[in-house]
């Protein structure tokens, strides 16, 4: 009998470790999924904060190296590259974004980034950054999807996306009049909203150049989606620039009423600001 005790027991203490690991496995494929989840979806990061953060002052940053970028220095076979550390003064990183709806002559009126567009709509995006460096814009029809480059665009800024301090680039702009006679059409046309009921703009600003994304762009094809669109880039390599930023982002108002400026608050990685922002639809 007491064998029988024994191994009814023993029984039953196997079955209760298989049952305990099927659930801790369970538990962590829970957690993998959602972290992979997490890195596959591309969201606003900045923090809106009512706190004045002055921009404009010099704080002393420290200069981070980083595989995609092309200062980085590379690890060869035969040493090893120590990253330098360097600290300089400048300001955080800022930039302030706008958006404009451009009327039936023409014309614009700046229009709140958190209204309900329509397909109808013709808008176009100004952005500012608080000194020089490189810009990217790349949109999205979903957070999974696939993004289409607008910036560099061979319509502003001679091609090129290095952008000067406290200038004011508004995309798309300078359209060639013989592919666009309407200047209502110099606009970003939106997708339609049972093919996208959101659209992502994804705004990269860095110190340095990006290796992955083009930094020039020469196209003098006379389709305004061919002079808009600089490329394609996979949503995982917008991804991994984003994981791979040590940014911590503060939003606050801009200069005009509905103006948002992104700035990044990290002074020991202060090397970009990578923001998404969303524009919502609905049909009319």
């Amino acid at each position: 009998m007491n064998q029988k005790i024994i191994l009814v027991k023993i029984c039953l203490v196997v079955f209760s470790l298989f049952f305990c690991a099927g659930e801790a496995a369970a538990q962590i494929g829970a957690i993998s999924s959602t972290k992979q989840k997490a890195k596959t979806t591309i969201k606003p990061k900045a923090k809106p904060t009512a706190k004045k953060i002055d921009y404009k002052r010099k704080v002393t940053i420290v200069r981070v190296e980083k595989k995609s970028r092309r200062n980085y220095k590379k690890t060869t076979a035969r040493k090893t590259v120590k990253p330098v550390v360097k600290r300089i003064q400048v300001p955080l990183l800022a930039v302030q974004l706008r958006l404009m709806l451009v009327n039936p002559d023409g014309s614009e009126t700046e229009a709140n980034p958190l209204a309900t567009f329509t397909q109808r709509d013709r808008l176009r995006l100004s952005v500012q950054a608080n000194q020089q460096g490189f810009l990217y814009i790349i949109r999205q029809k979903s957070q999974e999807s696939d993004g289409e480059i607008i910036f560099p665009t061979s319509l502003v800024n001679n091609g090129s996306n290095l952008v000067a301090a406290n200038i004011e680039y508004e995309l798309p702009f300078n359209c060639p009049k013989d592919a666009v006679p309407d200047p209502r059409d110099c606009s970003l046309t939106l997708f339609p909203v049972e093919e996208s009921p959101q659209e992502y703009f994804t705004l990269v600003f860095t110190r340095d150049q990006l290796i992955d994304l083009p930094n020039d762009v020469k196209n003098t094809r006379v389709s305004l989606a061919n002079l808009m669109s600089a490329g394609k880039i996979e949503a995982k390599t917008l991804v991994d620039l984003i994981e791979d930023s040590g940014q911590d982002l503060a939003s606050q108002a801009g200069d005009t009423p509905f103006a948002v400026r992104i700035i990044n608050t990290n002074a020991k990685d202060n090397e970009e600001i990578i923001e998404t922002f969303v524009l919502n639809k609905m049909q009319r």
